[in-house]
């Protein structure tokens, strides 16, 4: 759902400013950065290949999100295998195994998924799935997951927020129940599911130390917005997260001021990365900087990019307060960091 409400304001970035003023943007930022393509159907762009080869030339990884229905229908994998040197990764989304759920929120049962990741395995590109979380799907979840668990895929979930063509449909967003009811148990069983996970609970000490015994590190496992996230929309403007696009957090446009400037040094992206301005329970947390809460899921409930995840179930005196899921979600830290290390493209991220 990443329609806009309204017609754009101004002509979407072109080739030149795709590449100079974000590509080359992100390239400043860190030496080791990936870029996600998202849309609309990025590879239906008549320039889709040739970004993904600039992308590539400068050391990035590239995410295509595609429905799976032109990796299907052309030869689209081989073309981005090419372009790319190989350095890319499909998101193919599912929100449910059941044919009927999945078509209420996707338009297509999974057929075309399942025959885009086929294609993917024979050509030998990596993939992903992506799986939207709403009230909607909540009762097939559980299955939905385990289905995904038995491919030893990784999963990325994404809250659903009223934003885009989702906008009218503000009842579909879960709330602190059904986390603790259905989401928290189908997730946390999935550690592939650990990229962008909240509510974490996994000690942040020990998640310290398993970074350094394994090499490998991200910024904490939790929201990512502002930290390694960050979103630029068709029209250049630049938010945290790409659930937060087309909302009142936009910090800039990259027609005005440099991307990299925006993510290293507005006051939004630095206190994000810094917890500090974090409120409620969210700012009296142990898992404060190990998770964060929601970001996008607190702004689209508050108004407040910076209140506590309402749809969160924990609820933390001080941060001396232990969850009692900590034990059990540390040890499952283990076997999710153990994947990125030995699997790639995973341990060429991070």
């Amino acid at each position: 759902m990443s329609r806009p409400p309204v017609p754009p304001s101004a002509p979407e970035l072109d080739t030149d400013e795709a590449k100079f003023l974000v590509l080359d943007e992100l390239a400043k930022v860190s030496s080791n950065m990936a870029v996600a393509f998202s849309g609309g159907e990025h590879l239906l762009r008549p320039d889709a290949f040739d970004l993904l080869k600039y992308a590539a030339d400068l050391g990035m990884w590239s995410f295509v999100n595609t429905n799976g229905k032109v990796l299907v229908e052309t030869t689209a994998v081989e073309k981005a295998l090419n372009a790319t040197g190989g350095r890319i990764i499909f998101v193919l989304p599912i929100n449910s195994v059941d044919t009927d759920l999945n078509k209420s929120s996707r338009n297509d049962d999974i057929t075309t998924v399942m025959k885009a990741a086929d294609i993917c395995r024979e050509k030998g590109a990596e993939y992903f799935f992506l799986l939207t979380i709403s009230k909607e799907n909540l009762s097939t979840l559980e299955k939905t997951i385990k289905f995904l668990k038995m491919n030893r895929v990784p999963m990325l979930r994404a809250p659903f927020v009223p934003r885009g063509a989702g906008c009218g449909f503000s009842e579909l967003l879960f709330d602190s129940d059904d986390m603790r009811k259905f989401i928290h148990p189908a997730l946390s069983a999935n550690p592939l599911s650990y990229i962008s996970f909240t509510p974490f609970f996994a000690s942040p000490d020990k998640m310290a130390a398993a970074w350094a015994e394994y090499d490998v590190k991200i910024e904490g496992v939790g929201c990512q917005a502002g930290r390694s996230f960050a979103a630029v929309g068709a029209e250049g403007g630049v938010v945290p997260c790409v659930q937060l696009l087309d909302s009142g957090c936009v910090r800039g446009n990259v027609r005005e001021k440099p991307l990299s400037e925006i993510i290293l040094n507005d006051e939004m992206f630095t206190a994000l990365r810094s917890r500090e301005k974090l409120q409620g329970r969210c700012g009296r947390c142990r898992y404060m900087h190990t998770c964060g809460g929601c970001r996008a899921l607190a702004y689209y409930h508050t108004g407040d990019i910076f209140a506590e995840d309402p749809t969160c179930f924990f609820e933390p005196v001080d941060t001396d307060t232990r969850s009692e899921f900590e034990e059990e979600q540390t040890a499952q830290l283990a076997g999710f960091i153990n994947y990125l290390k030995y699997n790639k493209p995973w341990n060429g991220l991070f």
